[in-house]
């Protein structure tokens, strides 16, 4: 159960409601009218709540629940303890996400803009928007329809904002045009100048920076993860991706549409991802790369070469991943054998 001083419960809701929310099925012998007061994890369930099982790893922990329903796939129905009432589902997890949802949805603070906060008299500001204390909107800035500024952000001139949008506190952005539903949370810095210089024997000369971040509609990212604008090029996240904290993206680098980037992994310049790229937590991407679409890149793996689509590496450098476990086994047969 979620700690109510941080979240509202707007159960409770029926089974058939919520199965008919997600498409699920019910499952045999499964009252309809059953109430359902709340969503739990397997091994914390009681009376009235739902869970999921998703992953095979705890088939021990749901042979266990105390939960009144679960989420499963039929593969997993005739492991449920007696009394559980089963909901069927292909992607039961999605399913969860779904009902978790609607029993904790996101909660809006309603429009104003806080006495303490610095909007700046060109400015565009849309409607039912949320400024909050010592938020500071540059110049010309536009923020759309029912977005959401927390307290601390700095939106520069000339930054554009789509609808639904929310800045957390503490977020700056700059030189950049945002969708709408796009989430950034705290620290994140978005536009800020580009790591681009000339190196020869003269010094450092610094090269500016005079292109854009772009960021399509409903992109989250993460806490003090960077986003550097281009060059001369756009820097651009497609949209529905999905950024992690800790995440470096450099100048003129384009992610597709729906990647996956998790902690601490950097994307170095000019590199491009294409469509629904998965990059693991703590993996380096070198400049002026192509990844293509469907890519997956396992956890700390170096990549130093362009990626055809649907590849899935892993490695330092990163090789294909039946190659990497092949070298793995190798190397552990080589020490064995010294030993």
């Amino acid at each position: 159960m979620a700690d109510e001083r941080f979240y509202q419960n707007t159960g409770p809701y029926t089974i058939q409601d919520l199965a008919a929310l997600c498409g699920a099925t019910l499952g045999p012998q499964v009252d309809p009218n059953q109430i359902i007061t709340d969503v739990s994890p397997l091994h914390k369930a009681n009376a009235g709540h739902i869970s999921c099982l998703h992953n095979p790893k705890y088939l021990d922990q749901f042979k266990e629940t105390k939960a009144s329903a679960c989420l499963v796939s039929a593969d997993y129905v005739d492991y449920a303890p007696k009394g559980v009432a089963v909901i069927i589902s292909s992607k039961p997890y999605r399913a969860y996400g779904q009902i978790a949802s609607l029993f904790y949805p996101s909660l809006k603070r309603g429009g104003g803009v806080s006495p303490q906060a610095a909007v700046h008299s060109t400015a565009n500001i849309g409607k039912n928007c949320y400024i909050g204390p010592f938020a500071v909107i540059g110049e010309n800035a536009v923020i759309g329809d029912g977005c959401e500024i927390e307290a601390n952000s700095v939106i520069g001139p000339g930054v554009e904002i789509g609808e639904d949008c929310l800045i957390a506190s503490n977020v700056t952005i700059s030189h950049a045009l945002l969708g709408r539903r796009v989430v950034l949370k705290p620290g994140a810095r978005v536009g800020q100048k580009g790591f681009g210089f000339h190196m020869d024997e003269a010094g450092h000369l610094n090269i500016p920076q005079l292109g854009r971040v772009i960021i399509g509609d409903d992109v989250e990212v993460g806490a003090n993860t960077t986003i550097d604008r281009g060059a001369e090029a756009d820097t651009i996240i497609g949209c529905g991706t999905r950024i992690d904290n800790l995440v470096q993206i450099a100048h003129n680098v384009q992610l597709g549409e729906n990647c996956v980037l998790v902690a601490q992994s950097g994307v170095a310049g000019s590199t491009q991802l294409g469509r629904f790229v998965v990059v693991a937590g703590q993996v380096g991407i070198a400049g002026h790369l192509n990844i293509g679409d469907g890519v997956k890149i396992a956890a700390q793996s170096g990549v130093m070469r362009d990626i055809a689509k649907g590849e899935t590496v892993a490695g330092y450098p990163c090789v294909a991943v039946r190659d990497w476990h092949r070298q793995t086994v190798a190397l552990k047969k080589l020490v064995e054998k010294g030993n």
